[in-house]
Parts: structure tokens; sequence; C-alpha cells
């Protein structure tokens, strides 16, 4: 998530001023231009223009040009890994600091606090995030300000820190008005949308007002994937209020657009959220046939994760239909899928299944071992939760009965006569306290059930790319952590390929943004269909991507790098438009033991991927160990 930063226009000017001979050989400040130009589309080329241009900005007359080079080439890097983007920030800042450029400073700080978040260091990235608004407030820099406190706002809502992360988002949204930047305006305002919908806070007509305000702008502007997702929004709120024919009403309206749209990704997303009202509604026979073609989809996506989801809510279905077998064989299928990513939170809604089908199937023996095991996981998920809030239970029950026997002294006190009255009056009181305290007990527990259900939601959001529906980059270091544990365990390595989609900008340029989306979905589907099974495969950003192939040694990540370059080059892309085809270009390495970290192979499967680049694009680059 970016913005633009106000170094532009200078950047720009420079470039309109550069002699006529830099016009065959770029000019520095070209280059620059050319690097904020395509910021948010192409990284990876904001990335190496600006590596290669900062080794000549070394004089004091080009400092605020090197500066804006620093800031663009820190945020270019988001997509590495966290220790990664921290040694691009803490280099900028260096120069930052000796030029006494405020706005660099404010913005590399920001910088170097994402780096920490995503390292889930979030002490560090929240002292950034404060020093970095800080400054840029008394600088009266609005839009380095707005982006510190959007992350900022971010992380707060991330911990749980409510009030702070509505306040801060709610400024970081003013900025942005009064910057005129209508796309970070609409990020913020959902942002807030989703702070309202948490079933912790549970503002949900708030909530709707603002996924509303959303869903207008990408109406005005005409974005079918907008107004497609704000749909969604609304119906994923409606559900969680318990108006679930309006929400059956939104989640249609979202699956006709993505119907228009031709994002059969989406389409399933939206026929599993139709398939779960609708059992709700007491409508299963009308939920199955949805889910089945959800279910059809995403087994020929070879999506596993939206696989095990379709399977859970057409085993809950099933059930309802009196289909107790054919549930269990659905429920069993995503409990082995959530049990191989130990993903415990859906573990534990599997367990609570089987156990309703087990009985529902006369089988009370497996029915009596499914609900131990989901007893089991929710105490282990809802353990830290519970003591906090028996602590402050247990505070406050102290508290209000230390009261009522003070008041049952002072009235014993008073009136020695009806001791006996009063005693029965104070052990009613008593009494009554012990009821109130069952009642929070009870409103605890359904609170901790709610929390669980969000918290569920919210970890398949946070390692999944919204658009590809492939893993995110937080989710394939995870993979990448294990990958280099077991590889170290066996004496063996594994391979990595770092792809990109050749000439993606001229993509978006020539056919549009839609073209393009549409291109990274495709290519993410060849890509999983071409890798072996076990093999991992995420969207790191823009058109990156990255592959950890386990076991595979240097000639067998080369023969895979290969198959995969050749099965998009031969994909059917002219379906998207009649003219388009696509190409990747493919760097490939084998982590070893030397390299220590998985950062250091990724860096030397980049640097192939680089190389390929510069040697005319559609090809492979291996790496020489």
């Amino acid at each position: 998530m970016r913005t633009r930063h106000p170094f532009f226009p200078l950047a720009l000017l420079l470039a309109l001023c550069a002699t006529d001979g830099a016009a065959q050989q770029p000019s520095a400040a070209q280059m620059v231009a050319e690097a904020a130009r395509v910021e948010h589309s192409d990284p990876a080329t904001t990335l190496r223009l600006t590596r290669q241009v900062l080794p000549s900005l070394g004089s004091p007359a080009s400092d605020a040009l090197r500066m804006r080079a620093l800031v663009l080439r820190c945020w270019a890097a988001a997509s590495d890994a966290p220790d990664s983007i921290a040694a691009w920030a803490e280099a900028g800042l260096a120069d930052a600091l000796r030029t006494g450029d405020g706005r660099a400073i404010a913005s590399l700080r920001t910088c170097r606090g994402y780096a920490h978040q995503e390292a889930n260091r979030f002490r560090e990235a929240a002292a950034d995030y404060d020093s970095a608004e800080a400054l840029a407030r008394r600088l009266g820099a609005a839009e380095e300000r707005a982006e510190a406190m959007m992350l900022r706002g971010e992380l707060r809502y991330y911990r749980g820190e409510f009030t702070g992360a509505i306040s801060d988002l709610g400024t970081a949204h003013r900025l942005f008005t009064a910057v005129d930047d209508a796309a970070q305006q609409r990020y913020v305002l959902n942002a807030i949308a989703n702070l309202y919908a948490d079933s912790r806070v549970a503002q949900y007509d708030r909530a709707l007002e603002y996924y509303g305000q959303v869903l207008a702008s990408h109406e005005s502007s005409g974005n079918l994937r907008g107004m497609a997702t704000s749909y969604y929004n609304l119906g994923s709120t409606l559900q969680r209020m318990g108006k679930l024919e309006e929400a059956l009403a939104h989640f249609r309206r979202g699956l006709a657009m993505d119907r228009r749209r031709n994002d059969p990704g989406e389409v399933a997303t939206d026929q599993r959220a139709i398939g779960e009202v609708l059992y709700k509604l007491g409508r299963p026979a009308e939920a199955l046939p949805i889910l089945d073609e959800a279910l059809a989809y995403y087994q020929r996506a070879g999506d596993e994760e939206g696989t095990a989801h379709v399977r859970l809510t057409r085993g809950v279905t099933l059930r309802l239909l009196g289909r107790a077998d054919e549930a269990l064989a659905d429920l069993e299928a995503a409990r082995q899928r959530y049990a191989s990513t130990d993903n415990r939170r859906f573990l534990e809604k599997v367990h609570e299944e089987r156990a309703m089908a087990f009985a529902a199937a006369g089988d009370w023996r497996q029915a009596y071992q499914a609900r131990t095991e989901q007893l089991a996981l929710q105490r282990e998920l809802s353990e830290r939760g519970r003591q906090e809030q028996t602590s402050r239970l247990r505070v406050q029950f102290d508290a209000e009965k230390k009261e009522q026997e003070n008041r049952a002294l002072q009235r014993e006190n008073d009136l020695r006569g009806q001791a006996l009255a009063a005693g029965a009056r104070v052990r009613r009181l008593q009494a009554a306290v012990l009821v109130l305290t069952a009642i929070v007990i009870v409103a605890l527990a359904l609170l901790i059930t709610r929390q669980l259900k969000a918290s569920r939601r919210l970890r398949i959001t946070s390692l999944t790319d919204e658009l590809t529906r492939l893993p995110n980059r937080r989710h394939l270091l995870m993979v990448a952590d294990e990958q280099v544990k077991a590889a170290r365990a066996r004496g063996t390595g594994f391979g990595v390929l770092a792809l990109d989609i050749d000439h993606f900008k001229r993509i978006n340029d020539d056919l549009g943004h839609d073209v393009g989306d549409a291109v990274l979905r495709k290519v993410a589907e060849v890509l999983q269909g071409s890798l072996r099974d076990g093999d991992h495969v995420g969207r790191t950003g823009g058109e990156e991507f990255v592959a950890i192939l386990p076991g595979a040694a240097a000639g067998n990540a080369a023969e895979a790098a290969e198959r995969v370059r050749r099965a998009v080059e031969q994909a059917p892309f002219a379906e998207l438009h009649p003219t388009l085809s696509v190409s990747v270009s493919v760097g490939a390495t084998v982590w070893h033991p030397r390299d220590g970290t998985f950062a250091a192979t990724w860096k030397r499967a980049d640097e192939q991927l680089y190389r390929a680049k510069a040697a005319g694009r559609n090809r492979v680059e291996v790496d020489a160990l």
C-alpha cells in the first residue's frame, strides 16, 4: 500500500530540463522520474532504475534527486524480506539525516516501520510510525503524515487498539481528501469500514454506511471489480447482523458483477458465501448446486485452500439435507487440508460439524471423539483471552463483593435490632452478584466465540493474495522458513524460482487494467497447473511470483523453470484479448545451507531473473552453484 510522494514534481521538472544529448541515454533525472511513474504498476522496474541511478547521484548538487531515489527504492523493495526492506530504509536514512531532508526522513521511517511490522516487530514499527507522523506534522507534509497514520492505524487495528486505530484512520482519510488522492481515500475508508464490521467492535450500521460510500465511489468511476468487492463486504456485514435476506441480495449482486468480469475465482468466493447464507436461511437444497459449482472451480484450479473452505460449507449443507455420509466425506477432506496446514481455527469448526454429522449418522462414538477434539482446540485457542477476561472479571467481582459486605456491616451497626433481616438482605445481594457474574461469564463466552470466528476469517485474508487467490508474500515466507528448517534437518536443499511477467506494463497500458488483472489470474492458474503436487507458488507483488520446490536439486529446478516458462508461453491468453500473448522470465537457484536464510537464496533467484530479462525475456537463467 503506497501513496504518491511530493518529490515527483521536482523529478519531473529535472527530467524536462535534461539536455538533448540525454535523449539517447536517459539522464539521472529522467530515470528517477520514470521510476516514480511506474512505482505502483511496476515496482520491479522502479527498484532496478533506482539501483542503477543511485551510484551516479553522489554530489551535493544532486541531494534532492538522491533523496527521491532512496525513498522510491525503499518502497519498491516492499515485497522483499522484511530485513531487506529495513536495510534499504537504514541506508536511506543515513543520507537523509546528512542532508536534513525532513520529508525523506519521515517517509523512510515509515518504510522502516513497515519492515518491522512485516517481521512482527510491532513495538519498533509503532515507534517508527510515531516518529514519522510527528516529523511530518511539524513540516506540514500532509501526504507523508497521512501515510504514516494509515499504516499506524492498521497496525493498531491488528493489535486490537480500536480507539487509536479509528482516530488514525480518520485523520489519514481527511489528509488524503485534502491532497485529492481519491484512491487512498477509498482504501482508508474501506479500512475504517472493516474495523467497524469487526465482531469485536460490532458497529455494523457505521460499517454499512462507509462500505456504501466506497461502493458509490466505485460506481461513479465504473470500477466493476471495486463494486463487486463492496457488495461482498456489505453482504458479509449484513450476515453478521443476522439480516440474511439482505445479505443474500448483496452477495448475488456481487456475483453478477464478477460473472460479467469473467472472474471465476471471485465467482467461486461469492458462491460459497451465498451457499452459507442459504443454508442458514433453511434452504440447503437451494445452496447445494451453487456450492457444487464453486467446488468444481476450486478443484480445477488446484486451489486446495478454497476447496477445503467449500467442502466445509458443503458438508454443513449436506448434513442439513439429511445426507450425513456425504457430509462426513466433505468434512473429512476439509479436515485433512486444515490439519496439513495446521489451521487450528478452521479445524475447530470442522470437528464441531463432524460431531453433529456423526451424531446424525448414529455413530455416537465418533461423534464423541470429534466433539472431544473440537473442545480441546477450542480451549487451546481461547485460553489466553479467557485468562485475561477472567482476571478482569475476578477483580470486578471482588470489588463488588467487598462493597456489598461494607454496606451490610454499616446496616448492622445502624440497625442492630434487625440483624437477621439485614443478614438475609446481604445474602440476597450476594446471590444477585453471583447471578450477575454468571451472566457476564455467559456473555464473555459468546464474545470469545465471535472473536474466534473473526480471527479465522482474518487469518485467511492475511495469508492470501486478493487478486490471484495464491499465497501472498507473508504466507510464502512462512513456507520458506519451514522448508529451510526441513532442509537443514535432512542435509538437502530445495529449489527457488523467481518469475516475472514480461512487458506487463505494456499489457496494462495497451489493453487496460481489467485485462492486466485477468492475465495475473491466468498466469497464477498456469503456474499452479505446471508445478508438482507439494510445490508452493505465491504472488509477491505486482507481476512477480516466487515458487518453492521442496527437495529439488539444481537440475530439477532448471527443468521446472523451463516447464513453467513453456506452459505460460503456450497458454490460451488470446481468450482474454485477440492480440494478447504472454510470456515470463524465470530465475532459478537452489537453497544451500551456506545461504543461512531464505532471503539470500531469493536474492540469487532475483539476480538470475534480471539476467533473463536483460538477455531478451521469455527465457530461463539458472544460478551456477
